[in-house]
């Protein structure tokens, strides 16, 4: 009897390991200033994987299983921040000895290299920790000296990413950082370097960059997908945020574009979605999330693996999901240039399809006809199964 029951547990556990996820990861700011307070966490937690919170809400989001970050930045702070607080060596100075002021008015430049710096920063990270309940620290900025009005004396790139990522590794605290959005040419960031001490990284204008600028095209998404790649290769995960704040039920061309995008680099276990389309509830995560590829038939290391001669981007999976249903194989074939290519899914009869807006604002996605169609109208997407 005791080997049966064990035998029962043993195929339930294995049962429940192999049923699909519901929808692929995804992040989402949560109550505090910036998150939405029309949603209880616990029907969140059917969709989210990871809330940007506060103090107050962190231990309701765990709870439900829902992982927390801690929102920091010891890069550029303001004399309101704990950071800003310190004296006056973590600040960074120029070689007149000045601060260098950021982008805001009031906003200043801080000094990796500071030992000032990381004690108010691990204040804060251990004050707050220990008044809430977080799964790791967001650390804005990292590695970011754009937008500034001057320079660190004798600034040096490599130099500057050193100190960061030992002040990270000192910090003691699982850190996902903001810098890989920080790239000037067709190069993924050098900030992808604090991987070193980090369990992952955020990329802004991830396949989005606006409202006025819903797909990204080019070397930006040619960039952002590498960096996907990367970022699964080394195995940190990768947030990818999208910054078109349209309303949901008015995206949804754009949805299907950054959507498919993300899909052609995602990987199950590092890939996370984090989206900025708007809606009643103030939640962000969109139906489409539902779908969830599982058993590529290619894992590229650079998105140019997954060119085709017509100019489609294409990667095939051998078993999709929608909501946990089986769908069959699927393709995702994306055309992120202004002008129409050729399209050939031959034997692929079904489309995936969406409307309304976010998943707690009415929105649906569903797998139906038609199939995909000759030709891949520019700056455009299709997820076609079988």
């Amino acid at each position: 009897m005791q080997i049966a029951r064990a035998l029962a547990v043993c195929a339930t556990v294995w049962l429940l390991a192999e049923s699909p996820p519901q929808h692929v990861a995804t992040s989402d700011y949560f109550g505090g200033g910036v998150g939405t307070h029309f949603v209880d966490p616990s029907d969140a937690a059917r969709w989210l994987s990871w809330a940007e919170t506060d103090v107050a809400d962190s231990p309701r989001l765990r709870a439900v299983g829902i992982k927390t970050l801690l929102y920091t930045d010891p890069n550029r702070t303001m004399s309101r921040q704990p950071e800003g607080r310190a004296d006056e060596s973590a600040f960074a100075h120029d070689c007149a000895g000045g601060r260098i002021e950021a982008y805001r008015a009031g906003q200043y430049l801080m000094d990796p290299h500071s030992a000032a710096l990381l004690a108010a920063w691990k204040g804060h990270a251990q004050r707050y920790g220990r008044a809430g309940q977080f799964d790791a620290i967001f650390e804005d900025d990292a590695d970011d000296v754009a937008y500034l009005r001057g320079m660190p004396c004798r600034y040096s790139p490599t130099d500057w990413l050193q100190a960061t990522i030992a002040m990270q590794q000192a910090l003691g605290y699982p850190i996902v950082y903001n810098g890989l959005s920080n790239f000037s040419d067709q190069t993924i960031s050098p900030a992808i370097g604090l991987n070193a001490t980090a369990i992952g990284g955020m990329m802004e204008q991830c396949y989005a960059r606006s409202p006025a600028r819903p797909k990204t095209t080019g070397p930006h998404w040619l960039v952002t997908e590498d960096t996907e790649l990367r970022m699964a290769a080394e195995g940190k995960l990768f947030f990818c945020y999208g910054n078109d704040t349209t309303p949901a039920v008015s995206a949804l061309d754009g949805r299907l574009y950054v959507y498919a995008s993300f899909l052609l680099g995602y990987d199950p276990s590092s890939s996370v979605l984090w989206e900025y389309y708007q809606g009643p509830s103030r939640f962000h995560v969109m139906p489409e999330t539902q779908l969830v590829p599982l058993q590529p038939r290619t894992t590229p290391r650079s998105i140019a693996e997954l060119r085709t001669g017509a100019g489609i981007y294409q990667r095939a999976f051998g078993a999709c999901y929608l909501a946990g249903s089986p769908q069959g194989p699927c393709v995702v074939a994306v055309n992120p240039d202004a002008q129409a290519h050729p399209l050939n899914l031959t034997g692929y009869t079904r489309t995936l399809q969406i409307s309304g807006g976010g998943v707690l604002d009415g929105g649906v996605a569903r797998v139906a006809s038609p199939g995909p169609p000759g030709t891949l109208a520019g700056l455009s997407a299709v997820v076609a199964f079988r």
